[in-house]
């Protein structure tokens, strides 16, 4: 305890310096808690809900939600093949298809299909209000926190005006970005004014070992249709979706690292600096009876703190604005949540106190082993 406060105060007498690699260590530790929730964010959402034995029917060579249309009649059809528990005929209408952090994403389909299949839970408002109300929708939490909504408002985009009768918890954290509104009023909307047309149905199997035999069976019905369609397990359905995602995770990946390679030479840097003003100190110390592995420890144990700090502000600072200020990325109506749940938060601080502990061996054991009649003349 004596050694680390003599490093804390160390620390406190150069105060500038300090706050200026406080900072720097707060900053690249956000960045990198900002990426890596993505990365998150991403590998929940390609896993989340029942992707085993979900398939995805689309419309063959479509990559747009915008540009898939098919006809709601294939729905029967599907059904009929041995395998099928449910098909869901869904209705996707959304403000962008390309990657964008303000995605709108409207999903209609048939109401009590819809509740059993995407697992909705109400956390507010009244479910019977939107049976019954052709221009009802349900908001998924994570669009209502991003927008301010709640129960009873309204909310428009385009010439879609909806009403909020309620917020919702979803099996799959994509689905709670998501406006659920009756599939017939979407297919009326100004915008979309496609009646017996869907964008995609969402087909729930019950042996998800044969989801490849069920896909081709399924395209097989509709490959002489003027309309053929593309089947894909949900997984893998997802992982074409977010491709532009995973293309800025992948350089999103190398910024993390550069990011703990600044944290990593912020920190060796001043605690090179503070070793070096205090040599004369050390001798001082070194000839009152202080050993070797007591001057080590104390320009560690710098090193460490100076790295904590700057991990808790940078850690504390990325948790309250990605709390206030709900942050999401989403491509092709897949919409990804970015938070900081507790183990990304842990993985952060073991990030910053190894990189802090790594900083300051060398360092720490140059000091140490400087002899005591050189370091007084210096």
């Amino acid at each position: 305890m004596k050694l680390l406060r003599f490093a804390v105060r160390n620390l406190l007498r150069r105060s500038g310096r300090t706050a200026l690699t406080v900072f720097g260590i707060a900053s690249a530790l956000l960045l990198f808690l900002l990426v890596e929730s993505l990365a998150l964010g991403l590998e929940t959402a390609l896993t989340s809900g029942e992707s085993a034995r979900t398939l995805v029917v689309y419309r063959k060579n479509r990559f747009c939600p915008q540009t898939s249309i098919l006809p709601e009649s294939y729905a029967g059809r599907i059904e009929d093949v041995a395998g099928v528990e449910s098909v869901l005929p869904v209705k996707v209408y959304l403000n962008n298809c390309r990657a964008s952090l303000d995605l709108i994403t409207f999903q209609g389909a048939p109401v009590d299909i819809m509740l059993e299949q995407r697992g909705v839970n109400l956390t507010a408002g009244d479910i019977e209000a939107f049976r019954s109300e052709a221009d009802a929708a349900l908001v998924g939490q994570a669009f209502a926190a991003r927008k301010g909504l709640d129960v009873g408002d309204r909310f428009r985009f385009g010439d879609v005006d909806v009403k909020v009768s309620g917020i919702f918890q979803a099996d799959s954290r994509v689905d709670e970005s998501l406006i659920l509104t009756h599939l017939e009023f979407l297919q009326r909307a100004g915008p979309v004014n496609r009646l017996g047309t869907v964008t995609q149905l969402e087909v729930r199997i019950d042996d998800g070992d044969r989801s490849e035999e069920i896909a081709r069976e399924i395209d097989g019905l509709f490959a002489h249709a003027e309309e053929p369609t593309d089947t894909r397990l949900r997984s893998a359905f997802l992982q074409g979706a977010t491709r532009d995602l995973r293309e800025i995770l992948r350089f999103g990946r190398w910024l993390g690292l550069a990011c703990v390679a600044v944290v990593l030479a912020l920190v060796a840097n001043t605690v090179v600096m503070s070793a070096q003003d205090r040599v004369r100190e050390f001798g001082v110390l070194r000839s009152l009876g202080f050993r070797e592995e007591h001057v080590g420890m104390m320009v560690l144990l710098e090193s460490m703190a100076l790295a904590g700090i700057g991990t808790f502000l940078g850690l504390t600072l990325a948790f309250v604005w990605l709390t206030l200020v709900p942050v999401a990325i989403g491509t092709e109506g897949i919409t990804i949540t970015i938070d900081v749940p507790p183990q990304l938060l842990l993985r952060g601080a073991m990030v910053g106190l190894v990189t802090g502990l790594l900083a300051g061996i060398v360092p720490a054991f140059t000091s140490a082993r400087r002899p005591i009649v050189p370091s007084l003349r210096s």
